[in-house]
């Protein structure tokens, strides 16, 4: 199907679709499910917005990640217009393909896995509790972005990997220029800077190691696994930085969502046990991941009634799939009890979020502990006004003003 089907030629990641992405999806998804757009580089991306293609596409093994694995005058398209200054920090399992994925993954692993996700869940309510507590102090409004969503996951994880508490407002400050700068030099500088500082604390557990991620790979290291200095640094890059975009947003949107849909609210106050399902909702009806990261076709691969042309750009678009009504009964419905819940939020398939319990955890802390400390919690502007991440990858809101009352503890 083409563009014209739908009237005209668009960029589905375009700002101005920015607020509300969902009606477009939603004509997408019925006029032209496999959307071929050229972008200003020219460069073709196959935008997917059925649920069965995205999981499929996500499954592939035709459709992956690596520019090495396509011949060298395909891949030399896409580098002519690579400019990206985090280039350096890129070696990770996320931007992999097996076996280069399979390896790092299973390094990492252990550090997300459920003992060690249960271990940390009393550590992460209590640092809910003190930024929740500073929350209250606030007169006026209070950005829960800045004062809640931003500041947990950067410190839990950073304990996780083995940083000095210390060190939080130099991490985020390099966490806000690496992902959050539109100033390509600001980038580079705040990528070498963080270099510099994962090199030196790695060589402080070379000397000292300890129970925490950044030894464990020291160690995997010292004991003849295949890991390049790029993949230990960048990994740390997707763990700390790259990997709290996630959470922030899952944060921010959900509670979004039920200060927007006040009979959820109230439902969730009835009764809190409904927080891990309403955590699930959250990551189905607006998901802190737009898309997944773009993926290359390594062949000439069928999708639908398209043939997407090897070295052509894919991407398929998580929002899209988890309101596909084929899958999802009144999707544009926020229920916080739907069962079952089988969205993509997290990805699908060997990419599937290797944080994604530690993520849940976080978000399940921190609107459950909002819920039950303000019950007059609103919103402090109109909702349309509120400015979204500037690309559809990281999908959130930049700041979300709030008006609090304190329920007595």
């Amino acid at each position: 199907m083409s563009a014209t089907t739908l009237g005209q030629s668009f960029d589905p990641a375009g700002p101005e679709h920015r607020p509300d992405p969902h009606p477009l999806f939603h004509r997408m998804r019925e006029q032209a499910p496999v959307y071929r757009h050229v972008s200003p580089t020219g460069r073709a991306l196959w935008y997917l917005t059925r649920y069965a293609d995205v999981q499929r596409a996500l499954l592939d093994p035709d459709i992956g990640r690596q520019l090495d694995r396509l011949p060298d005058e395909i891949a030399a398209v896409h580098h002519k217009w690579d400019h990206d200054p985090l280039a350096m920090v890129r070696r990770n399992m996320f931007n992999l393909d097996p076996p280069d994925h399979t390896r790092l993954r299973r390094l990492m692993a252990p550090a997300f896995g459920p003992r060690r996700v249960a271990a940390l869940e009393r550590r992460v309510h209590q640092v809910v509790g003190e930024l929740v507590d500073g929350m209250a102090a606030a007169e006026g409004e209070v950005d829960l972005i800045e004062a809640l969503a931003l500041p947990l996951p950067l410190l839990v994880v950073a304990e996780l990997v083995g940083f000095p508490a210390g060190d939080r407002t130099r991490l985020r400050a390099w966490s806000d220029d690496m992902l959050r700068s539109r100033d390509a030099a600001r980038v580079r500088r705040a990528g070498m800077e963080f270099v510099a500082y994962v090199d030196e604390k790695l060589d402080e557990r070379r000397a000292h190691p300890g129970d925490d991620l950044l030894s464990q790979l020291v160690q995997a290291e010292e004991t003849g696994e295949r890991l390049s200095h790029a993949e230990l640094v960048s990994s740390v890059f997707q763990l700390l930085l790259a990997g709290d975009e996630t959470t922030v947003n899952l944060i921010g949107n959900g509670v979004l969502e039920l200060l927007r849909h006040p009979g959820q609210l109230g439902r969730l106050r009835e009764r809190p046990r409904m927080i891990d399902s309403m955590v699930e909702e959250a990551l189905r009806f607006n998901g802190p991941v737009g898309h997944s990261r773009p993926l290359f076709a390594m062949a000439d691969v069928e999708i639908g009634d398209s043939v997407i042309p090897r070295g052509d750009i894919v991407v398929p678009v998580l929002l899209a799939a988890n309101r596909d009504p084929a899958v999802f009964p009144e999707p544009d419905v926020f229920d916080i009890g739907r069962d079952p819940n089988r969205h993509l939020g997290f990805g699908h398939g060997i990419h599937f979020c290797l944080g994604a319990a530690l993520a849940r955890l976080q978000a399940r802390a921190a609107i459950g502990t909002l819920v039950r400390r303000f019950p007059d919690m609103a919103l402090a502007v109109d909702p349309a006004g509120l400015r979204w991440t500037p690309d559809l990858f990281l999908h959130g809101v930049r700041r979300l003003p709030l008006l609090l009352r304190q329920r007595p503890r």
